[in-house]
Protein backbone atom coordinates (compact mmCIF):
# COMPACT_ATOMS: atom_id res chain seq x y z
CA UNK A 1 0.00 0.00 0.00
CA UNK A 2 1.50 3.52 -1.11
CA UNK A 3 1.15 6.34 1.42
CA UNK A 4 -0.68 8.15 -1.53
CA UNK A 5 -1.72 7.99 -4.98
CA UNK A 6 -1.91 9.86 -8.32
CA UNK A 7 -5.13 10.98 -7.82
CA UNK A 8 -3.96 12.77 -4.33
CA UNK A 9 -1.30 14.42 -6.61
CA UNK A 10 -3.61 16.08 -7.90
CA UNK A 11 -6.74 16.35 -5.51
CA UNK A 12 -3.76 18.25 -3.22
CA UNK A 13 -1.11 19.26 -5.31
CA UNK A 14 -0.91 19.43 -9.15
CA UNK A 15 -3.17 19.53 -12.14
CA UNK A 16 -3.24 17.25 -14.77
CA UNK A 17 -1.16 19.93 -16.97
CA UNK A 18 1.67 20.28 -14.10
CA UNK A 19 1.69 16.24 -13.87
CA UNK A 20 2.37 15.98 -17.41
CA UNK A 21 4.83 18.88 -17.72
CA UNK A 22 6.84 16.89 -14.30
CA UNK A 23 7.03 13.18 -16.04
CA UNK A 24 6.32 13.34 -20.02
CA UNK A 25 10.02 13.22 -20.77
CA UNK A 26 8.83 11.71 -24.63
CA UNK A 27 6.94 14.31 -25.42
CA UNK A 28 3.71 12.06 -25.61
CA UNK A 29 1.11 14.35 -23.59
CA UNK A 30 0.03 11.75 -21.18
CA UNK A 31 1.44 11.14 -17.24
CA UNK A 32 4.22 8.68 -17.42
CA UNK A 33 2.79 6.51 -14.28
CA UNK A 34 6.21 5.06 -13.56
CA UNK A 35 8.09 8.61 -13.01
CA UNK A 36 4.82 9.28 -10.56
CA UNK A 37 5.41 5.61 -8.93
CA UNK A 38 9.03 6.28 -8.18
CA UNK A 39 8.65 10.12 -6.96
CA UNK A 40 5.77 8.64 -4.70
CA UNK A 41 7.68 5.24 -3.30
CA UNK A 42 11.00 8.26 -2.84
CA UNK A 43 8.35 10.02 -0.62
CA UNK A 44 7.47 6.89 1.15
CA UNK A 45 10.67 5.46 1.78
CA UNK A 46 11.53 8.94 2.92
CA UNK A 47 8.35 9.22 5.43
CA UNK A 48 9.70 5.51 6.89
CA UNK A 49 13.07 6.76 7.34
CA UNK A 50 11.45 9.20 9.88
CA UNK A 51 9.13 6.30 11.72
CA UNK A 52 11.45 3.38 11.91
CA UNK A 53 11.72 2.91 15.46
CA UNK A 54 8.57 5.02 16.63
CA UNK A 55 5.67 3.24 15.07
CA UNK A 56 5.26 -0.28 14.71
CA UNK A 57 5.21 -2.47 11.00
CA UNK A 58 5.75 -0.41 8.14
CA UNK A 59 4.13 0.41 5.66
CA UNK A 60 1.34 2.41 7.55
CA UNK A 61 -1.94 0.33 6.69
CA UNK A 62 -4.22 2.30 7.32
CA UNK A 63 -2.57 5.37 6.04
CA UNK A 64 -3.35 8.64 8.17
CA UNK A 65 -4.45 11.23 6.70
CA UNK A 66 -1.84 13.53 7.73
CA UNK A 67 0.43 10.84 6.29
CA UNK A 68 -1.07 10.97 2.75
CA UNK A 69 -0.61 14.85 3.06
CA UNK A 70 3.46 14.71 3.85
CA UNK A 71 3.45 12.11 1.10
CA UNK A 72 1.60 13.99 -1.69
CA UNK A 73 3.57 17.51 -0.24
CA UNK A 74 6.97 14.91 -0.79
CA UNK A 75 6.30 13.27 -3.99
CA UNK A 76 5.40 16.63 -5.67
CA UNK A 77 8.55 18.25 -4.77
CA UNK A 78 10.30 15.38 -5.44
CA UNK A 79 8.60 15.30 -9.18
CA UNK A 80 9.63 19.10 -10.01
CA UNK A 81 13.14 18.53 -8.77
CA UNK A 82 13.75 15.52 -11.56
CA UNK A 83 13.17 18.60 -13.81
CA UNK A 84 16.28 20.25 -13.72
CA UNK A 85 14.63 22.75 -15.77
CA UNK A 86 12.11 23.75 -14.27
CA UNK A 87 12.01 26.03 -11.02
CA UNK A 88 10.13 24.53 -8.09
CA UNK A 89 7.28 27.09 -6.85
CA UNK A 90 8.28 28.46 -3.66
CA UNK A 91 4.49 27.01 -2.53
CA UNK A 92 5.70 23.63 -3.19
CA UNK A 93 9.26 24.04 -1.67
CA UNK A 94 7.87 25.59 1.62
CA UNK A 95 5.15 22.51 1.84
CA UNK A 96 8.46 20.17 1.35
CA UNK A 97 9.93 21.68 4.50
CA UNK A 98 6.84 21.56 6.33
CA UNK A 99 5.78 18.10 5.57
CA UNK A 100 9.65 17.18 6.64
CA UNK A 101 9.20 18.89 10.16
CA UNK A 102 6.24 17.26 10.84
CA UNK A 103 8.37 14.01 10.22
CA UNK A 104 10.64 15.24 12.88
CA UNK A 105 7.90 15.77 15.48
CA UNK A 106 6.21 12.63 14.65
CA UNK A 107 9.83 10.81 15.21
CA UNK A 108 10.19 13.07 18.57
CA UNK A 109 6.49 12.13 19.62
CA UNK A 110 5.26 15.39 19.49
CA UNK A 111 2.62 14.76 17.00
CA UNK A 112 0.72 11.38 17.06
CA UNK A 113 -0.57 10.11 14.02
CA UNK A 114 -2.48 6.75 15.33
CA UNK A 115 -3.99 5.25 18.27
CA UNK A 116 -0.71 2.77 18.39
CA UNK A 117 1.27 5.80 18.80
CA UNK A 118 -0.75 7.69 21.18
CA UNK A 119 -0.82 4.60 23.45
CA UNK A 120 3.15 4.35 23.65
CA UNK A 121 3.58 7.78 24.73
CA UNK A 122 5.95 10.01 24.12
CA UNK A 123 8.07 8.97 27.65
CA UNK A 124 7.64 5.40 26.99
CA UNK A 125 10.16 3.16 25.59
CA UNK A 126 10.56 -0.25 24.72
CA UNK A 127 13.83 -2.52 26.24
CA UNK A 128 15.53 -5.67 25.00
CA UNK A 129 16.07 -7.23 28.50
CA UNK A 130 13.84 -8.99 31.07
CA UNK A 131 14.57 -9.87 35.05
CA UNK A 132 17.39 -12.45 34.28
CA UNK A 133 19.53 -10.15 31.99
CA UNK A 134 19.87 -7.91 35.45
CA UNK A 135 23.02 -7.23 36.79
CA UNK A 136 22.57 -5.65 39.87
CA UNK A 137 19.25 -7.04 41.46
CA UNK A 138 17.46 -5.87 44.70
CA UNK A 139 19.60 -8.07 46.74
CA UNK A 140 23.09 -6.88 45.25
CA UNK A 141 21.21 -3.05 45.10
CA UNK A 142 20.72 -3.67 48.93
CA UNK A 143 24.61 -4.10 49.71
CA UNK A 144 25.37 -0.72 49.07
Amino acid sequence: MTYCTVDDLLRLYLSNDQLIQLTDDAGTGVVDPDKVDAAIADAQEEIDGYLRGRLGPLPLNPVPALIVSIATAISAYKLYRRRLNLTCPDSCTADYKDAIKKLEKIQEGKITISAQDAARGPGDYKVNKNRRDRMFGQHRLEEY
